[in-house]
């Protein structure tokens, strides 16, 4: 069940009612706090469930695996019987995530590898008959985001951050509430479950933000991000069955549209996940639950380190926490670190899919981030966001705006160039698409090529991006989410009403989020 659908419309206000009502009496009966959280774990695996209700069955497993562990690890005195109810719970993750999603990727690998052994040593091959491929099973929804949360509330209890949760039904919501559960953003134990546990109605304040972000969202991902991608389809093609079937077509694409599609479709991305991400923040702060912000204005971040620190915010959070900390960070000087953060870096890109383009995306950022740390980073900037300072001279502003500028626009467009690997099907297209985007530009258009020329590709992009560009800039600049609540009502009713009209009269409606392929 998607969020820019019609049938969620109907099954939020349906939920939301009833949710209402419960609430009106939680705060005063235990069984009415009950009925709302039970309600709300009800919704969220029907919410789940619409796509394919088998998937219900993983993410119960999931759950039942990790209630359990953390319940044993919390009562058990002895540190071995800990360490092996923590692996159980991390292995039982794992496995399913490696199963569902990476099993192929890497037995296609090896299969190819075997069978270059075996042509060069005389042997024969081996087919896909032959081998244990599970090329017809579909990934299931979300998998990668609810396998991260439960599986920090597992290590969170084993580090005695916080106490194992009793209330199974409790976990459970915490695992499957619907607002997050699909697409992030992947919360912490000690941030959510409170809130779940707590007797829960909107304030006129969360109602007002919350109504915001829903707003927000529609327009990021129904305006921007799925209008921008018809031109990034041109460019990268709609479906990786139109590439196979046609594999001389990327050929004829000149650099020029490479470089425009890279910037057009790491906009697209980002606008229909934070989009999605936004939406959902909107509608938790509707059920008095407040989740963590997942993007903070990224397109305008100075440094890699900046950039890392707004974009996909719980994701990089969580391998922060649980394996760059547990490596050593930065303990152990300046080699470690580096090396610690090509791990973080390359676990990333296999996060987000079995292909090696995904891992080049990530090994892009790692390098991107080892050149600015070490040639370019303050010896006590941490993060990169800084801002250094500077005399009050007119020339002195003018150079800070300049060189602000153009660290925004040169890491941007070396997060696109890298965009370019994560979009394309397979290595063959990567590469062929790096090296022209690299290569000299012919600024001409094939004859059988339909794609605009670069420049009608820029003119699409600013049409659809600048609004949004302009309220990003202002939130970024003023450091305030919710900036538009502050300034004068006729400004506040002309902003949203021009977001509204955008999202009824271009919005396009029933697309599927990119993420959900993670």
């Amino acid at each position: 069940m998607l969020f820019n659908t019609f049938v969620f419309l109907l099954f939020f206000l349906i939920v939301y009612s009833v949710f209402l009502c419960f609430g009106w009496f939680a705060k005063k009966q235990k069984w009415a706090y009950r009925a709302q959280n039970l309600w709300l774990l009800f919704a969220s695996y029907f919410f789940y469930g619409w796509w394919e209700w088998f998937f219900l069955t993983l993410i119960l497993l999931s759950t039942i695996i990790d209630y359990v562990a953390a319940r044993s690890i919390e009562s058990s005195q002895n540190q071995m019987f800990r360490r092996i109810y923590l692996a159980v719970s991390i292995f039982a993750n794992l496995g399913l995530l490696f199963t569902m999603k990476y099993y192929d990727f890497f037995a296609v690998n090896l299969v190819d590898s075997w069978n270059q052994i075996a042509i060069w040593l005389g042997g024969s091959v081996a087919t896909d008959s032959s081998t244990y491929l599970l090329k017809n099973i579909v990934l299931p929804v979300g998998i990668s985001f609810y396998t991260f949360q439960t599986m920090s509330y597992t290590i969170d209890v084993y580090r005695q951050q916080i106490k194992a949760e009793k209330d199974f039904f409790d976990f459970a919501l915490f695992v499957n509430f619907f607002p997050q559960l699909v697409a992030g953003p992947i919360e912490r134990a000690q941030d959510l479950l409170p809130q779940l546990k707590a007797s829960k109605f909107p304030t006129m304040d969360g109602v007002q933000k919350g109504l915001y972000d829903i707003l927000l969202g529609y327009f990021m991902k129904v305006y921007v991000a799925d209008n921008l991608a018809t031109y990034v389809d041109q460019v990268f093609f709609a479906s990786k069955s139109f590439y196979t079937q046609n594999p001389a077509i990327i050929q004829s694409m000149d650099g020029s549209q490479v470089f425009a599609g890279g910037f057009l479709f790491l906009t697209q991305i980002y606008c229909d996940f934070a989009g999605y991400s936004f939406i959902a923040l909107g509608i938790s702060r509707l059920l008095g639950v407040t989740l963590t912000v997942n993007f903070e204005t990224p397109e305008f971040s100075k440094t890699p380190t900046e950039f890392w620190n707004r974009w996909h915010v719980t994701l990089n959070r969580w391998f922060r926490d649980y394996i760059y900390i547990s490596l050593g960070g930065s303990k152990y000087g300046k080699f470690a670190q580096y090396r610690n953060l090509c791990i973080i870096f390359f676990l990333s890109g296999l996060w987000h899919g079995a292909n090696w383009t995904f891992i080049t995306w990530g090994c892009l950022q790692g390098v991107y981030t080892m050149i600015y740390l070490v040639g370019f980073a303050k010896k006590k900037e941490d993060l990169g966001d800084k801002i250094p300072e500077t005399t009050n001279s007119l020339s002195s502003k003018l150079s800070q705006i300049l060189t602000g500028t153009f660290s925004r626009v040169l890491v941007f467009s070396l997060v696109a160039f890298s965009a370019v690997a994560f979009r394309s099907y397979d290595a063959n297209m990567m590469f062929v698409y790096l090296q022209k985007f690299l290569s000299v530009w012919t600024w001409d258009l094939s004859p059988n090529n339909n794609v605009k020329n670069m420049f009608g590709l820029w003119e699409e992009y600013f049409k659809i991006f600048l609004p949004l560009l302009i309220l990003d800039g202002i939130t970024y600049f003023k450091k305030e989410r919710y900036w538009i609540f502050l300034t004068h009502p006729l400004i506040q009713a002309f902003v949203l009403s021009f977001m509204a009209f955008l999202i009824l009269t271009r919005g396009v409606f029933g697309k599927e989020v990119i993420y959900f392929a993670f």
